[in-house]
């Protein structure tokens, strides 16, 4: 009988809604957690200065030819994780936007994703980024929606290439590939 019960016991357990593990339990096996902290306003200053403005807008300011990144009242907090997971998602089009409009690949490190979603999710910090921000040239370069109608990409969105391989960025050295045999 107690085994009976022990086996219900763990199949409600299974079933409840809980879907998060209590923090006392590690669920990691040794590896530690990466905790990043979350700047709203080093998020402000990223979207402009790694050129992200050039085709997402917030508050008004920047480009038309990416999904706005404006933060609503009463959203649910920004997940840094899932943030990264939808730029993912888009970073086919991405990279061939920033090697075509911005002459390089955009390079952002932990830090930096964490604080740009920390800014996607900051109604008050988005308030605060104006035109004026934005320097001259850069301003000009803004992508409006007619991108995407006299650019061809629909075969590339269909394929999901990119076209190139990136290069890293100049402080990051890559291992150099073993001799073939």
């Amino acid at each position: 009988m107690r085994g009976l019960l022990a086996m219900l016991a763990v199949g409600l357990a299974g079933c409840s809604e809980q879907t998060a593990a209590p923090a006392s339990e590690d669920q990691t096996h040794g590896v530690e957690r990466v905790v990043h902290e979350l700047n709203s306003a080093a998020g402000r200053g990223l979207f402009v200065e790694k050129g992200c403005v050039v085709c997402h807008a917030v508050n008004g300011v920047g480009g038309k030819a990416a999904p706005a990144l404006d933060a609503e009242i009463g959203a649910p907090p920004i997940d840094p994780l899932d943030f990264a997971a939808r730029m993912w998602r888009g970073a086919p089009a991405m990279i061939e936007l920033q090697s075509i409009e911005l002459g390089y690949t955009i390079y952002l490190t932990a830090d930096e994703i964490a604080n740009l979603a920390a800014f996607a999710g900051d109604v008050v910090e988005q308030k605060k980024l104006v035109v004026d921000d934005v320097p001259e040239p850069m301003r000009g370069s803004f992508l409006d929606e007619r991108f995407w109608e006299v650019e061809d990409w629909d075969e590339f969105l269909r394929n999901g290439q990119e076209g190139y391989e990136p290069a890293p960025p100049a402080d990051e050295v890559l291992p150099e590939a073993p001799a073939q045999p």
